[in-house]
């Protein structure tokens, strides 16, 4: 399970996957990913529309509330995730011994009261308790990727926080400042889950087949799944957007389509052109029409101020 903390009001947003590591590891390069196994042999999972998804069942607790998505929605199930939202209230405290309704899916090691303690040492203990539990993706100076006019992309996987390995999940926490976009993108080896924390964004999702299979405007408390391989584009509404999206894959990488880390940009004009069949000017355009800005990307006009979210941790500093 993986816990993420955010500012003051503690929010704990918790994926558990139902297997070990990202489904996208375990079949060959020639099976589809979502393959779902878990609903009677090989069944394909095709998805000609995606949605976004609201808690299913909200628990209120003495000291917060529990917010559960719905677990057996196919998407999901072919991701191999299921989603639970924590809201802890100042001074709350996290049981860590509740049961949980998926207990089925937690991984669990149980010694049997016979078992005689081993005297061989290997190492295995000073690693686990020294490794890093916290990490504050909130905090500014872990940005990978800073617009003065557009926002911040931190990335997080397990080369940076170690304990990711043993979830197999990375995460990115996103802050757009007003109407910027985010570069077009797909996911290279892992699947996506996207929950917006505040803010508006309008999001268009196309398949790697070239079907479009979500626009829309997403909203505080939604979550979207965006499959391995889909393209994902997404702007900023007027007040700003901040999000966090995580994957299952403990070092997930994307491709992007726009940008001076873009793919075009180690394309020659000619093959853009030839295979596009566009002119080589278009293709020029095409491959040069961002400039240096990667990440994050300014309006089109010109703005006189732009607005995001004020996080109250960007004055901490990272635990």
């Amino acid at each position: 399970m993986a816990t993420i903390a955010f500012s003051r009001l503690s929010i704990y947003f918790c994926v558990l996957l139902l297997c070990h590591g990202s489904m996208a590891q375990l079949f060959g390069p020639n099976v589809n990913p979502w393959h779902n196994p878990r609903q009677g042999g090989f069944r394909e999972c095709r998805f000609d529309r995606l949605q976004a998804f609201e808690p299913l069942r909200r628990v209120r607790s003495e000291a917060g509330v529990t917010e559960y998505f719905d677990e057996k929605n196919e998407q999901f199930q072919c991701t191999g995730t299921f989603v639970i939202r924590r809201v802890i209230e100042p001074q709350g405290l996290l049981e860590q011994a509740q049961q949980q309704e998926q207990a089925q899916a937690q991984y669990q090691v149980q010694y049997s009261e016979e078992q005689q303690p081993s005297t061989r040492c290997n190492g295995l203990d000073e690693n686990f308790c020294t490794i890093k539990a916290r990490l504050n993706i909130e905090n500014p100076s872990h940005a990978d990727t800073y617009n003065p006019r557009a926002g911040r992309i931190t990335r997080l996987n397990s080369q940076k926080f170690p304990i990711l390995n043993l979830v197999q999940l990375s995460a990115t926490r996103v802050n757009l400042y007003q109407n910027a976009i985010l570069s077009p993108f797909w996911n290279v080896n892992a699947h996506s889950l996207v929950y917006i924390v505040q803010g508006h964004a309008r999001v268009q999702v196309v398949s790697n087949l070239g079907k479009t299979v979500f626009n829309g405007v997403l909203r505080p408390g939604q979550l979207l799944i965006i499959p391995q391989h889909y393209v994902v584009l997404k702007k900023a509404e007027h007040e700003g957007c901040q999000y966090i999206s995580f994957k299952t894959n403990a070092n997930s990488m994307v491709s992007h389509l726009a940008g001076k880390n873009s793919i075009f940009r180690a394309m020659p004009v000619d093959v853009i052109a030839n295979a596009y069949r566009i002119s080589r000017e278009q293709a020029r355009s095409l491959k040069n029409n961002r400039g240096e800005e990667l990440g994050a990307f300014t309006p089109r006009y010109q703005q006189q101020t732009y607005l995001g979210f004020s996080n109250e941790s960007e004055n901490e500093a990272s635990e």
